[in-house]
């Protein structure tokens, strides 16, 4: 009998935060202030594509580093030294708006609950 073929299975848009490296972050709030209060700029495991490499394990998808946000933290110095691409700038956005809309939502939530 004839083995059959194993299907990965994985959503793109299941892309971890940045900050937490989940899918779905557990502290938004936490998420959001270490996204804003930090220096952030393209993976330098996957320069910003966020995609797993063509060395990397079979399995993995997503780049190991950043978890397929393509976005690293960095030292101000290192920040510094190199400079940020117009792409990180919009990713690192977009996970700010992202995060800030879902605390907004859940301190309404908790507005009206009380």
């Amino acid at each position: 009998m004839p083995a059959s073929a194993v299907v990965y299975r994985r959503s793109v848009s299941g892309r971890a935060c940045p900050a937490c490296l989940e899918g779905r972050c557990s502290d938004p709030a936490e998420c959001l202030y270490f996204l804003t209060s930090r220096p952030w700029a393209d993976c330098s495991g996957c320069e910003g594509s966020g995609w797993a490499g063509e060395d990397a394990d079979p399995a993995l998808l997503f780049c190991e580093f950043c978890g397929g946000s393509g976005l690293n933290e960095h030292t101000t110095r290192s920040v510094a030294l190199i400079e940020v691409s117009e792409g990180a700038k919009q990713r690192h956005a977009s996970h700010v708006a992202r995060l800030t809309a879902c605390v907004s939502h859940s301190a309404a939530s908790a507005a009206v609950a009380a």
